[in-house]
């Protein structure tokens, strides 16, 4: 069954792009062999896979999915890939591009030990009263930090099992002994979110706690800040299994870990009323 999925998903990615002549010819395979993966009479290497997942920016989990999930997380994702230099004609674009390589180069190496998977906790202004919780996944690509995010994508709907997810992609960068992402939603680029996380303390990244800063989802498109916490889990469990405990949570719900709870409604560490700030990891 997962090859039966992974063919049909190989085929909508395809779909973005072209013939299988151009996929084959831009990802750099065979295309007799990439027939053979599209019409499920071959299994990519683990090799050949990685190159796929590279090229359309997927992850190797997400191409298993279900195809009806799957093309959730991608429909909006997916465009033909076009080399657009838009800082060329700045004459400040070269040295902004600099700044950004070599923070990227500053992180790469410390932002090791955070890489993994994670559930992740903010009170969701769509609902007063309501936490959501979503899943993180962060990994590094040539020296590169990534983010992934899972959400409801319908808060309405958020608590039924059929309701629809939502992906995020973002960087990461580690500066100064914080965790700064950066992301968009890909099936509606019409806004960006950033995070920023205390590092770990002691080495112990079992929660991270942080802001998150975003726009609400509803047509009023209020923007807005909250306390946020990650807690990390486990690399072993399957994504369709995280998957299914993304959702919204009331907050007397009894699966909130109360660390992660108090972490969310504590008090700011700034003695102003008008500045709204993190709990510290401890």
């Amino acid at each position: 069954m997962e090859s039966q999925y992974l063919a049909v998903n190989l085929r909508l990615l395809c779909s973005y792009v072209g013939s299988v002549t151009e996929c084959s010819k831009k990802m750099g395979i065979n295309r007799q062999q990439l027939s053979k993966y599209l019409n499920g009479n071959s299994k990519p290497s683990m090799r050949s896979l990685r190159k796929i997942c590279d090229f359309f920016g997927v992850d190797s989990d997400e191409v298993h999915l279900e195809p009806e999930l799957f093309k959730s997380l991608v429909s909006n994702q997916l465009r033909p890939l076009l080399s657009r230099n838009i800082l060329d004609e700045s004459p400040s674009g070269d040295r902004y591009a600099r700044q950004l390589e070599n923070m990227i180069l500053d992180s790469s190496d410390p932002l090791e030990r955070y890489l993994g998977d994670y559930y992740y906790y903010y009170m969701t202004p769509s609902y007063q009263g309501y936490i959501r919780k979503g899943f993180a996944r962060l990994s590094s690509q040539n020296g590169i930090g990534y983010s992934h995010f899972y959400e409801r994508a319908d808060p309405g709907q958020a608590m039924l099992e059929s309701a629809e997810i939502g992906k995020f992609v973002g960087v990461v960068f580690l500066l100064g002994e914080r965790l700064q992402i950066v992301d968009y939603s890909v099936h509606c680029q019409r806004a960006i979110s950033q995070t920023v996380l205390y590092g770990a303390t002691k080495g112990n990244i079992q929660l991270l706690s942080g802001l998150t800063m975003g726009i609400q989802g509803r047509n009023s498109r209020i923007p807005f800040t909250s306390r946020v916490v990650f807690e990390k889990i486990s690399d072993q469990i399957p994504l369709k299994e995280k998957l299914k405990g993304v959702k919204i949570l009331d907050i007397d719900s009894e699966s909130i870990p109360p660390a992660i709870l108090t972490r969310l409604t504590t008090s700011s560490s700034i003695d102003n009323p008008h500045i709204f700030t993190a709990a510290e990891n401890y």
